[in-house]
């Protein structure tokens, strides 16, 4: 998101004005980042003109916010894998990202339903063996052949079978050209590389990696040169490619070489035959191929045809008859009787049980959480859909919806359901989520551990090393679709295809009020994904309700939300225009809290210096939940990219020399401080994983040692936030006392900090005694007597 535009009102120094809630109940008293325990009473409405607990200060807002260790880490986490649910454009979960040359190359795992297909529903083609064999001589194999002949089925078997590695599935709109540079650069032809396949290459290509281009789109312009380019290169990595093309493709004869026509497909009834053995097995396949009606089947779709699609397309329509309720054959040919329509729409509209339908939703919304998480809000979809909606302004007290006989939620077990959605079980990967990850309470300094989106190293405060993980989250069972295109898709569908959008918004509302906050992030992500085709509809009421309701987490959703939307270039210009409102109102600032987040999740068009300019302004503004709002978004920039915490600690550092910005940057400066830890998604920081952040960064990046050391001076000696100060210095303290090479990088901080400064000294030296004092229930001696020895050595 860019910042706001040069003109305009701006927000007056200490004046937050008036702050108008949306529609809806506050949540009460919040530590922002925390939400209020069920069945806690609600704050009084005060008069929101000058409201006390609001005006940014020390309490309990102040030591939620800072004393939530990690806390940033896993929310960027969750924000990665959330988005590449809605849109594909980042790196979450099974996604991966190499630095080939001068920017990052973003592959995606082979399809895992194309994965399983070739390699357990294969049926060879001719030419299979000598593609083979010239792909383990060459490295690179050109597939050529006509449309629906097999040769993506081929390139994937052959990759699987020879690489060693992952197999990776190419944008077919690279450049050629610019994947040999590339590929070159990282590959070895540069010095990166090792050799043919042995050992690491250095280079992000992992050694026995495989790439499949399926049908390039400058494949006219693929030359002799470029091709034996990128054959160096994959030879010194010890990677293979294998690309596709059609007949008419190609247009320099000096690629013939290395060229394997394919003429003919697999002998389609073997196709189908081996497609229903693995399926259904067997004794079961052969005892169905035996009925007339299949063979009848097989003679009017498949005998005579050189696609393979339409005996895949029979083979799965037969397989999925017979597992549900026994073969027709007058319903596989309606079935196939649509076969001009996208597989995805054929698979979603058979979808006709509602449970069915709620948990495909649901399993879309909040792809790869774990099934507690899905199936309770697949129920409370369920019950939406099934109920009948009460007048459309109900009496005080009356139910949105009217209540209706339960269902019988035993008729259809999981494994069943799964292999109906097309979708399976998958172990909570890095440690495993769950129900109310990253909800500690306020100060307590405790993280949930690893996550699937991002390897959070989150312990309380003095316990553990840098090896301490939260045990026992392993055992996990977390569902997602095997298709990682199915779960925008299936959003889209249901929303465009039905009319039922006041349901699924009042069913999105419940999920981001969720105690998970990955189900919130899930939930306001793929609200976001919406509003490429629905942004008026979205915005104009319930976007723009959420951002100003005294609910916390209604005006993150709504900021996750619009972040989401910013991604697409063509809607960022209508969203910047609603954030920048948003912003100089300054006579609402829940509503400038809610803009600092998009500002924060957002993706400039001109860059993240526009954005954090954005922010140091907003940072005049009095009010406590707009500064934890800065802090949040500081720390979700420095957590998408490392190289801007010099540029933030410097923007906080002049802002903690301004009086009326003082407070806010202070606050900033310690939710950062405290809520990025470096974890175990890096591999260029593994020797850092638990450290926090900014400390690790500092041997990297010599321009954040000396705004670190001059914010922790302010934060510790200044009056606004001494104690919450006091208690991110003993988390990071904590983690060090284990750690030699922590607590070592910690003492030479110590050191700076106290360098010629008494006041700062005597804090510190405080705190040291706290840390071992009668009262400490964790202590930490270590710590301790090395901050002494250090404070003996400057002589302070």
């Amino acid at each position: 998101m860019g910042g706001p535009p040069p003109a305009g009102p701006q927000p007056a120094p200490g004046g937050p004005g008036p702050a108008a809630a949306g529609p809806g109940p506050a949540s009460g008293p919040e530590p922002d980042g925390q939400p209020q325990p069920p069945g806690a009473p609600a704050a009084p409405h005060a008069d929101p003109s000058a409201p006390p607990d609001d005006r940014i200060g020390p309490g309990d807002d102040a030591t939620a916010a800072t004393g939530r260790l990690g806390h940033g880490s896993q929310r960027y986490g969750h924000l990665r894998a959330a988005y590449a649910n809605v849109d594909g454009d980042v790196v979450g979960r099974d996604k991966n990202v190499f630095l080939f040359g001068e920017g990052p190359e973003r592959l995606w795992p082979l399809s895992p339903v194309l994965a399983e297909r070739v390699r357990f529903a294969y049926e060879e083609a001719p030419g299979a063996d000598e593609a083979r064999d010239a792909l383990r001589r060459q490295r690179i194999v050109i597939l050529r052949g006509p449309a629906g002949i097999g040769k993506t089925a081929m390139a994937a078997r052959l990759l699987i079978g020879v690489c060693r590695g992952p197999v990776y599935h190419l944008d077919s709109g690279a450049g050629l050209g610019s994947l040999a540079d590339r590929l070159d650069a990282a590959g070895g032809g540069s010095g990166g590389g090792s050799g043919s396949g042995s050992g690491d290459t250095g280079s992000g290509i992992e050694p026995g990696a495989g790439f499949l281009l399926d049908r390039p789109a400058d494949a006219a312009n693929l030359r002799g040169e470029i091709h034996d380019r990128l054959q160096t290169a994959l030879m010194a990595a010890g990677a293979t490619m294998v690309v596709t093309v059609a007949d008419t493709d190609l247009a320099d004869s000096d690629l013939l070489s290395g060229v394997v026509d394919l003429t003919r497909p697999p002998a389609p009834r073997a196709l189908v035959r081996r497609y229903l053995t693995w399926r259904l097995g067997a004794q079961e396949a052969a005892a169905l191929l035996a009925d007339p009606e299949v063979e009848k089947l097989l003679a009017e779709r498949v005998d005579g045809r050189t696609s393979c699609k339409a005996a895949a397309d029979l083979a799965t329509a037969m397989a999925d008859e017979y597992q549900y309720g026994g073969l027709d054959a007058g319903r596989i040919r309606e079935r196939l009787a649509r076969q001009g329509l996208e597989t995805f729409e054929i698979w979603a509209e058979g979808l006709t049980d509602p449970f069915v339908r709620a948990f495909a939703l649901a399993l879309a919304v909040l792809n790869g959480l774990p099934q507690d998480d899905i199936a309770a809000a697949a129920r409370a979809l369920l019950r939406r859909m099934d109920a009948g909606l009460s007048p459309a302004e109900p009496a005080p007290g009356e139910p949105r919806y009217q209540s209706v006989a339960p269902r019988d939620l035993l008729a259809l077990p999981m494994r069943k359901l799964l292999v109906r959605l097309h979708a399976r079980r998958v172990a909570g990967r890095n440690g495993g989520t769950g129900s109310g990850a990253g909800q500690g309470g306020p100060g307590d300094g405790v993280g949930a551990g690893r996550t699937r989106g991002t390897a959070v190293t989150a312990r309380p405060a003095g316990v553990g090393g840098p090896g301490t993980r939260s045990q026992g989250q392993d055992r996990t069972q977390c569902l997602e679709y095997q298709d990682p295109a199915y779960p925008r898709q299936v959003i889209a569908h249901f929303w465009s295809q039905y009319a039922i959008q006041d349901v699924l918004l009042d069913w999105f509302g419940d999920l981001v009020r969720e105690r998970s906050e990955q189900v919130r992030v899930y939930a306001a992500v793929a609200l976001g994904g919406l509003l490429r085709t629905s942004l008026p509809y979205l915005t104009e009421g319930l976007l723009s309700d959420w951002a100003f309701h005294q609910d916390f987490r209604l005006r993150e959703a709504a900021g996750y939300a619009l972040a989401t939307g910013g991604r697409d270039p063509g809607l960022r210009p209508e969203i910047e225009a609603l954030t920048d409102s948003w912003f100089a109102d300054r006579t609402r600032p829940l509503g400038q809290a809610t803009a600092a987040r998009v500002y924060g999740l957002g993706r400039p068009a001109a860059g993240h210096g526009r954005n954090i300019a954005a922010l140091a302004r907003l940072s005049v503004v009095d009010h406590m939940k707009v500064a934890v709002a800065i802090g949040d978004s500081y720390s979700d920039m420095i957590a998408a990219d490392h190289a801007l915490a010099p540029l933030v600690l410097s923007v906080l550092r002049s802002g903690a020399g301004d009086p009326p910005a003082r407070p806010t940057c202070l606050l900033a400066f310690l939710i950062v401080a405290s809520s990025l830890v470096v974890d175990g998604t890096r591999p260029d920081m593994a020797d850092g994983d638990g450290w926090p952040a900014l400390l690790y960064l500092t041997a990297d990046q010599p321009g954040l040692r000396e705004p670190l050391l001059v914010l922790w001076r302010e934060a510790l000696s200044q009056a606004y936030f001494n104690k919450q100060a006091q208690g991110v210095l003993r988390t990071w303290a904590g983690l060090a006392e284990a750690d030699d090479k922590l607590r070592e990088t910690f003492m030479a901080m110590v050191a700076g900090i106290v360098h010629g400064d008494q006041r700062s000294a005597a804090i510190v030296r405080m705190c040291a005694r706290d840390w071992t004092g009668r009262d400490e229930l964790a202590p930490l001696p270590v710590v301790a007597w090395e901050v002494g020895k250090v404070l003996e050595r400057e002589k302070v």
